[in-house]
C-alpha cells in the first residue's frame, strides 16, 4: 500500500510562485511541470488563497489528480482538496477520498473516508487517515479494512472471502510494512481470529521478513502436525528461514535455510533436525530403534570464477535409510554428494569431480556405494568440414573408483579418438561416417572374485584397444496428402557397425555397464552398453522404419519398428534380458498418436525375436481438455540378468484432476503393483478451492510399503493460503475460465 499525499501536494503547489517551500534558507529545486484544467480558477491575493473549481484536473509525470475543487492557502502552506478526489498512480493504483487536508510543507496530511485499489485488485479503506513524519514516514489509518480480494463486478459492496479490519493500521513507508492493532482476521464477513498485533510487507518489495508457509495436518505415524516457517531478510544478497514442525506424537522437527548470493556465486544451505526412533531393517527383520537424533543437509554452491571456469558442490546427508521419506523431504533413493570444476572453450568442455553416494534403500543385502575419488574429463572437437570434410574428436577419461570396506576398487584410464563426417546426396540419402579407436587401461585392487579363488591375485591390471567404424545412413520420404496441412513421411534407417573381437571383456569389473537393454534410443548407436566398463566388439547391423502423419497444428501419428543383427555370435556378449544377447535381437517397436495438446496415447514394446512374445511393454495416456486432464501409464519387464531387476515387474499409474468450477479442483491418483505381490503401493486424493485470494487445499495420501522404508503411512493435511499474506500457490494445471464475477 503506497501513501499519495505528497504526491497531490506536488500537483497543487506546482503552480505556486516559486521560492514559497525554502528550508534552511535554501530555495527549493524548481517544480515539475503540471498540466492543469479546471472550469473556473481564482486567486484572492488578500488572503493569499489559489481556488480551483469544476472538475478540476492536474496531471504530472503520469500521475492524475481529480476533485471538485482544490484551495490552497499560501500564506498558512495549507491545502485542501475535496469532492469526489480521486490520485490514478502510474502503476495503476487508485486512491479515492471525499477531503484531503495538507500542511506543513507536506509533511502532514489527513484524509477523510479513505478508499484505495492497488493494480493486482487488492482494496483497503480507512474512516481517516493521516501522515506524519516523526520516527520514520508513516501512514495512520484508523477503522481501517485491507483484502486481497479483487471487488466483484456485478456487486461491489459484496463481502470479500477475506479481510483484515482493525482499530489502526500504520504504513510504516520506510519500511515497507504495514502493522495492524487491535485486528481481526474475517472469513466471508464472519471473525476467525483477534490479533492484538499483525505485520506484514506492504507488496513493495520482493524480500521481507515474515511468516510463511502454515501447514496443519495428520499423519498416521507421526501423529497430528502444525508448522509454519519465518522468512528473515538479512540484506537485500542473503536471508534465512526457520521453521519448526510440531507433532502429537513424536518430538518436533527443526528446519532452516540459509541462501546467499555474492558478485558471481551463489550458496544455498538447509537442514532439518528431530530426536526420534524408527523402524530398521536388519537382516531382513523388521526393527525398531531407540529414539536418536535425526536429520539431513544439503548444500548447493555454484562460482562462476570467470567466462572460462566454474566451480561448485552439491552435498545431501541424512542420519538414515528412513528419514527422508518418513517425514516427507525427499522420496529419492540414493543421494548424490559432489564436489566439480568445470571449463568452458569454444567447443571444448573439460571437468573434474570428487563423488559420494548414500544408499537409503531399504534392502535386504546392503550393497557397498563407492566413492569416485576423482574423476577427470576432457573433450576437444574440431571445428565442421576441417579434415576431409569431417571434424576431429578427442575424448579423455581418468575415474577411481574407492570403496571404504573391503569392497573392489578400480582406476580407470581411457582415451577414445574419432572422426565423424555428414553428408546429404543429390537425391535426399542421409549418412553419418564415424571412425574412432579407443583405449583403455583398468587397475583394479580386493578383486572380489578373488574371495572365491584361492590363491588368484587380489590386484589387476587389464588394457584393451578397440577401432571401430560406424555408418548410419536413412532415407525419408515426404509428401502431402490433400489441402489440409498434412504430411506423410516415411523413413527407413540402417546403421552398420564394424569391429574386431576383443579377448573376454568378463576379465574387467563391470561398475557402470549393467543397465545395458535394447530400445528405439540406443538401437542404431555403435555401443549399446551405457557407461565405460563394456564396449561392444561385435559387428552389427540395424535397421529399422520410422512412418508418421504429421497435422499443421501439432497433431501426429507415427510408428516405429527396428531390429538388430551381429555377424558374430561367439559368446554371449550382453546379459539375459537385454534383448541383445542372441545374434539377431529383439524387435523394438513404437506407436504414439497425438491430436494437438489434449490427447495422446503410445505404445512401446520389446518383443521376443523368436516368439514375438512381449518381454518389455508400456502403455500412456493423456487427456487434457478445459475441464478434466487424465494421465495413465502402464508398464511390463521381464527380469535383466546382473541387475536388481531380479524378477518381473508389472505396474500401473493414474492420475486425474476434474474442475468442477470455476475455482473448484477434485484430484485422485494410485499405483498400483500388477507383479509377483500385488496389491495397491500408493493413493492420494485432493480437493482444492483456488480462487483469486485466497486457496483452500485438502490432501489425503496414503503409502503401503514396510515400515522400515519410511513411506508406509497415511497422511491428511489442510493447506490454505491468502493473497500477499503468504502460502499462496496456483493450481498445478492450467484450465481456462472465464471467472469475472466471482
Amino acid at each position: 500500500m503506497r501513501i499519495f499525499l505528497l504526491l497531490i501536494c506536488i500537483c497543487i503547489v506546482s503552480f505556486i510562485p516559486d521560492g514559497w517551500a525554502q528550508e534552511d534558507g535554501q530555495a527549493s529545486a524548481p517544480p515539475v511541470p503540471v498540466h492543469f484544467d479546471a472550469q473556473r480558477l481564482f486567486y484572492d491575493d488578500k488572503t493569499e488563497t489559489v481556488i480551483a473549481l469544476g472538475s478540476v484536473h492536474l496531471e504530472q509525470e503520469g500521475r492524475v489528480l481529480k476533485a471538485a475543487q482544490i484551495i490552497y492557502n499560501v500564506e498558512q502552506d495549507f491545502a485542501i482538496a475535496q469532492g469526489h478526489v480521486e490520485l490514478h498512480e502510474v502503476d495503476g493504483t487508485v486512491y479515492k477520498a471525499d477531503k484531503f487536508e495538507l500542511s506543513d510543507r507536506m509533511r502532514r496530511g489527513y484524509v477523510d473516508m479513505l478508499r484505495g485499489t492497488l493494480p493486482d485488485g487488492a482494496r483497503f479503506s480507512a474512516d481517516s487517515a493521516e501522515r506524519v513524519q516523526k520516527d520514520g514516514d508513516k501512514v495512520i489509518m484508523n477503522e481501517a479494512r485491507y483484502t486481497a480480494c479483487p471487488a466483484c463486478k456485478t456487486n461491489p459492496d459484496k463481502t470479500p472471502a477475506w479481510e483484515l479490519k482493525a482499530k489502526k493500521v500504520t504504513h510504516h513507508r520506510d519500511e515497507q510494512r504495514i502493522s495492524y492493532k487491535n485486528a481481526t482476521f474475517e472469513a466471508a464477513g464472519v471473525p476467525i481470529v483477534w490479533l492484538p498485533y499483525f505485520s506484514h510487507p506492504d507488496g513493495t518489495v520482493d524480500q521481507k521478513s515474515g511468516l510463511i508457509d502454515p501447514e496443519i495436518g495428520f499423519d498416521s505415524e507421526l501423529g497430528t502436525f502444525a508448522g509454519a516457517s519465518y522468512y528473515h531478510a538479512l540484506d537485500e544478497d542473503k536471508d534465512i528461514t526457520l521453521g519448526t514442525t510440531m507433532y502429537s506424537d513424536v518430538a518436533p522437527l527443526l528446519s532452516g535455510e540459509y541462501r546467499q548470493r555474492f558478485d558471481n556465486a551463489t550458496i544455498e544451505t538447509r537442514g532439518t533436525l528431530t530426536y526420534s526412533d524408527r523402524t530398521d531393517q536388519i537382516a531382513g527383520r523388521e526393527d525398531n530403534t531407540d529414539e536418536e537424533m535425526r536429520g539431513h543437509i544439503e548444500v548447493d554452491a555454484l562460482w562462476d570464477v570467470n567466462q572460462n571456469w566454474r566451480t561448485g558442490m552439491d552435498i545431501d546427508l541424512t542420519t538414515d535409510e528412513q528419514y527422508l521419506r518418513q517425514y516427507d523431504i525427499s522420496d529419492e533413493d540414493i543421494l548424490e554428494n559432489e564436489i566439480y570444476v568445470e571449463r568452458f572453450s569454444g567447443r571444448n568442455y573439460a571437468s573434474g569431480r570428487v563423488l559420494g553416494f548414500q544408499d537409503i534403500r531399504v534392502l535386504e543385502e546392503r550393497t557397498d556405494q563407492p566413492n569416485v575419488l576423482p574423476e577427470l574429463t576432457a573433450s576437444f572437437v574440431g571445428a565442421p568440414n576441417n579434415i576431409i570434410g569431417g571434424r576431429w574428436t578427442v575424448d579423455l577419461s581418468a575415474l577411481e573408483l574407492y570403496r571404504d570396506g573391503s569392497g573392489q576398487d578400480l582406476g580407470r584410464f581411457s582415451t577414445k579418438l574419432g572422426w565423424q563426417r555428414h553428408g546429404i546426396t543429390d537425391f535426399g540419402l542421409l549418412t553419418t561416417l564415424d571412425l574412432s579407436t579407443q583405449g583403455d587401461v583398468f587397475y583394479v585392487s580386493d578383486l572380489e572374485r578373488a574371495n572365491a579363488n584361492i590363491g588368484e591375485s587380489r590386484e589387476q591390471t587389464e588394457t584393451r584397444v578397440l577401432p571401430k567404424a560406424h555408418l548410419r545412413t536413412s532415407y525419408p520420404f515426404a509428401n502431402d496428402i490433400g489441402n489440409g496441412g498434412v504430411q506423410a513421411v516415411i523413413e527407413p534407417i540402417t546403421s552398420v557397425t564394424v569391429a574386431p573381437h576383443l579377448v573376454d571383456q568378463d576379465e574387467i569389473p563391470n561398475e557402470d555397464s549393467q543397465d545395458a537393454r535394447i530400445d528405439k534410443t540406443n538401437l542404431f548407436l555403435s555401443n549399446r552398453f551405457p557407461g565405460y566398463d563394456r564396449l561392444e566388439d561385435r559387428t552389427h547391423i540395424s535397421y529399422g522404419l520410422n512412418s508418421g502423419l504429421y497435422g499443421a497444428r501439432g497433431s501426429q501419428l507415427t510408428t516405429f519398428i527396428g531390429q538388430s543383427y551381429a555377424l558374430d555370435d561367439e559368446d554371449v556378449l550382453f546379459p539375459r534380458g537385454s534383448g541383445l544377447e542372441e545374434q539377431d535381437s529383439d524387435v523394438v517397436a513404437e506407436v504414439v498418436a497425438k491430436y494437438l495438446d489434449d490427447f495422446e496415447v503410445n505404445y512401446r514394446t520389446q518383443l521376443d525375436n523368436s516368439t514375438l512374445r512381449s518381454r518389455r511393454h508400456e502403455i500412456g495416456g493423456l487427456v487434457n481438455t478445459e475441464y478434466v486432464r487424465l494421465q495413465s501409464h502402464y508398464f511390463y519387464t521381464k527380469p535383466l540378468e546382473g541387475t536388481d531387476l531380479t524378477e518381473s515387474r508389472e505396474q500401473y499409474h493414474g492420475r486425474a484432476r476434474v474442475k468442477l468450477s470455476d475455482a473448484w479442483y477434485m484430484g485422485a491418483g494410485t499405483v498400483y503393483d500388477l507383479g509377483e505381490d500385488p496389491g495397491l503401493r500408493e493413493a492420494d486424493f485432493a480437493l482444492e478451492y483456488i480462487g483469486e485470494c485466497v486457496n483452500i487445499g485438502t490432501f489425503l495420501e496414503r503409502d503401503l510399503t514396510s515400515d522400515a522404508s519410511g513411506d508406509s503411512d497415511t497422511e491428511l493435511f489442510v493447506r490454505i493460503g491468502f493473497k500477499s499474506l503468504g502460502n499462496f500457490k496456483t493450481s498445478g494445471i492450467t484450465l481456462d475460465s472465464d471467472n469475472d464475477e466471482e
